[in-house]
């Protein structure tokens, strides 16, 4: 057992490094200082979070699941689609206030009420809980196709996934401006929304989940070495966008992100680091910091409108106090155990 809690040390701090990240996708801490430098280090840095967190659920949901064992994987998706749901509802009934805020500063209309119905399932109930819905319905494509037509199969159709939305996600400034094709490009708009969800998304880093679950690890060193060169082309990737004009606060499925997280993770699975207890705190920490920050950010950002740095730091020490109570309190409160 401590051979295990060592080797996944390593997962559990880039679990918080994530969320850390994650806050300053949305908080935008650099703005005031350089937009331009905010831009690059939200889509370099920051944009791995996510996709890590894709990448790393799919590890451990896979690592517990048997080819031609179907009724048992069957209920292992469930159990898990159920703790996952769970999660969901729960922070779409804490966001409701806000949500019920936003629609009234909009204008309250029936098109709003699809719209949240459909985000919902598709985009998540308040914008930052996309993640949620998105892990849900991943997971049910890549377990069925898993099941149905093994790993290959299911990599390549994620793949492919991923490509439609990357055409879809990186080129939209393209598709806003050509005769017919930005017809279509409103539709799916106005339908969908976006290709960062369950569909074009979520499966191609599940996948690789799926992926470092099946096969043997690299030498760490060969791992490290394989996601720097992975940056280094994430980092050109980016930057073409930028010269072309395309590169956009929404833009994030970039190519060299499939690589660089997938390399990443599979060198923190061979990173030893001296176990922790405190490791699984990070662990839980890192999911109510993703899931709370919002209810900070929001109000601190109309407070402090010009400060957006201190606004990070701010929103940072606010979300981690909110997780220290409810970690500190699960055993008194087992209740609190439904937001983890």
């Amino acid at each position: 057992m401590a051979g295990t809690k060592r080797q996944y040390g390593a997962i559990d701090i880039a679990r918080y490094v994530s969320a850390l990240l994650v806050v300053a996708i949305h908080v935008y801490p650099f703005v005031d200082m350089s937009p331009v430098f905010n831009q690059y280090f939200i889509a370099i840095v920051c944009r791995l979070a996510v996709p890590f967190f894709f990448v790393v659920s799919g590890y451990f949901f896979f690592r517990k699941i048997r080819r031609n064992e179907t009724e048992e994987n069957r209920e292992k998706l469930k159990d898990y689609l159920w703790r996952i749901g769970k999660i969901y509802l729960i922070w779409t009934v804490i966001y409701l206030p806000y949500t019920i805020w936003n629609y009234a500063s909009a204008g309250f209309s029936w098109q709003s009420i699809f719209s949240w119905v459909r985000d919902f399932f598709l985009n998540g109930s308040y914008y930052h809980l996309w993640f949620l819905p998105a892990m849900m319905l991943g997971m049910v494509i890549v377990w069925f196709l898993y099941e149905k037509r093994g790993m290959m199969f299911t990599l390549k159709v994620s793949l492919g996934l991923y490509v439609v939305g990357y055409l879809i996600n990186i080129y939209a400034p393209y598709w806003e401006t050509l005769p017919y094709v930005s017809i279509l490009y409103g539709f799916f708009q106005k339908t969908l929304v976006t290709a960062r969800d369950g569909f074009f998304f979520a499966p191609m880093f599940l996948s690789l989940g799926l992926l470092l679950a099946k096969t043997r690890r690299v030498r760490a060193r060969a791992a490290g070495t394989a996601f720097a060169i992975s940056m280094v082309l994430l980092v050109g990737e980016v930057a073409i966008y930028g010269k072309l004009g395309i590169l956009e606060d929404l833009s994030c499925m970039f190519l060299m992100l499939i690589p660089a997280v997938f390399f990443l993770v599979d060198w923190l699975l061979v990173l030893r680091v001296p176990w922790n207890p405190g490791y699984r705190t990070l662990r839980q920490d890192s999911l109510l910091i993703y899931t709370s920050h919002i209810l900070f950010a929001r109000i601190l950002l109309m407070i402090l409108p010009g400060a957006h740095l201190a606004v990070y730091f701010l929103t940072l020490a606010c979300a981690q106090g909110f997780a220290f109570l409810v970690t500190a309190n699960m055993k008194r409160w087992p209740i609190l155990r439904n937001l983890v």
